[in-house]
């Protein structure tokens, strides 16, 4: 007897507008072990579509933290910390993602944002448990090349109201 197929998890979006850029940078010496560099960038983000079962967070801020980290080792073994995303939390009083991204990215993002090349942010997300949800990608572009997207690939279209 064959078990039935598992339907796959619901992904679920959600579009937000970059209202500023916050860019920062830290770097400390770990005695011999080397030096450890942090380039930090945070979106400070209004949420102005979603899936209709998330439309109550539009027009709700988002906090975006775009992080990137490097030890750098006395040696040959200097190695960037990998790619990886944390949690999208979304709950009434406060909505926030945090990820980890290679440097080139991050450090080239305020100067796409300062020229309106990226205006808006847009996250596919798992379903949230107890207000956290797993990401699935997240994307940074101008809001009408993310609508054009979307109608080419017959996704259904996102609520902007709450």
């Amino acid at each position: 007897m064959t078990k039935p197929r598992k339907r796959p998890d619901p992904v679920y979006t959600l579009r937000a507008e970059i209202r500023n850029v916050r860019p920062s940078y830290y770097i400390a010496q770990d005695g011999d072990r080397g030096v450890t560099d942090e380039t930090i960038v945070r979106l400070d983000c209004v949420i102005i579509e979603a899936s209709s079962k998330f439309s109550p967070h539009i027009g709700e801020p988002i906090d975006i933290t775009l992080v990137c980290e490097r030890k750098l080792w006395h040696g040959p073994d200097d190695q960037d910390a990998r790619p990886y995303f944390l949690s999208l939390s979304l709950r009434k009083d406060r909505r926030s993602l945090a990820i980890y991204s290679p440097i080139d990215a991050i450090w080239a993002m305020p100067g796409l944002i300062a020229s309106d090349s990226i205006t808006h942010v847009e996250v596919d997300f798992f379903e949230p448990k107890r207000g956290v949800a797993d990401v699935r990608n997240l994307s940074l572009s101008k809001v009408d090349d993310m609508r054009e997207l979307e109608a080419r690939s017959g996704r259904q279209r996102l609520s902007t109201t709450p």
